[in-house]
């Protein structure tokens, strides 16, 4: 078994281009992280996580951010950066975030990622593995 220096490694990198990554953050009522991951694949967005959340905000914050229930679907969508404003645009018609209650969207850039093989996946999945 080999393990890459890290001189190897930033070669590796070096030697290939990758898109720049944003996380998009989607936070919506339990039970639609599903309906967001359908959005985020439709767009060729296959690398999706669903995490349970529990919002601690008291009520008058919800209603300010227009979110209801505290119990939320959090989930994380890796994206090409030249993509994010179209995918967030999507989830955000089809979820509603107009509404009250709809949810919520935000991106966060990848500033840094370690491991090669992290980074080859994150920029390359494809339908079949995602």
């Amino acid at each position: 078994m080999s393990t890459l220096t890290n001189s190897t490694s930033q070669d590796l990198i070096a030697s290939h281009r990758y898109d720049k990554l944003d996380i998009i953050f989607s936070v919506v009522q339990r039970g639609l992280g599903e309906e967001v991951i359908h959005v985020t694949k439709s767009r060729g967005v296959y690398v999706n996580l669903i995490c349970p959340g529990r919002g601690t905000a008291t009520s008058s914050i919800l209603e300010m951010f227009g979110l209801g229930a505290t119990e939320k679907d959090v989930i994380l969508s890796f994206v090409k950066t030249d993509e994010t404003h179209e995918v967030i645009t999507a989830i955000s018609k089809k979820l509603e975030f107009d509404k009250p209650g709809g949810g919520i969207a935000f991106a966060v850039p990848v500033q840094s990622i370690a491991g090669i093989k992290v980074l080859q996946y994150l920029t390359t999945a494809s339908a079949e593995e995602g």
